[in-house]
């Protein structure tokens, strides 16, 4: 597979497994290395958080992964200096027809108070709108 060159200078080498500016290699993680790669494979197409984690943990992923790919997303704009207000190769859309919001219960029993950080019975944790991840049209790729 070819190099795929785009912005300033820069070089995704999927043999290489390497992202590289003017020639010189960017260290870039393991799982924002997967998620470039695949955002690269569907340029100017939405890729969902759904086949972010099929791509990275598989489909039977049970662990919490929103975290990993926002953690993930904001490395590779780090590397690319890309800015999420402006962005120019990754753009993030909210999505919110695809959020479920859960109701906090109405009146919890008194030995069970909700936990801001959720993980256990009787918590409740705020609702997070599903987000994806895209690289724009047009956008020197």
């Amino acid at each position: 597979m070819q190099p795929l060159r785009f912005g300033d200078n820069f070089e995704l080498d999927p043999g290489a497994y390497q992202l590289r500016r003017s020639g010189q290699a960017l260290r870039l993680e393991r799982i924002p290395m997967e998620i470039l790669l695949l955002l690269t494979e569907h340029r100017g197409q939405l890729v969902t958080r759904e086949q972010i984690v099929e791509r990275v943990w598989g489909k039977d992923a049970a662990l919490d992964v929103d975290n990993s790919i926002n953690g993930a997303i904001r490395k590779i704009r780090q590397v690319l200096k890309d800015d999420p207000e402006q962005p120019r190769f990754i753009e993030t859309i909210a999505s919110p027809r695809r959020c479920e919001v859960p109701s906090p219960p109405r009146s919890p029993p008194p030995s069970r108070h909700p936990r801001p950080h959720g993980g256990g019975r009787g918590s409740y944790r705020p609702p997070r709108c599903c987000c994806s991840a895209e690289l724009p049209p047009g956008r020197s790729w």
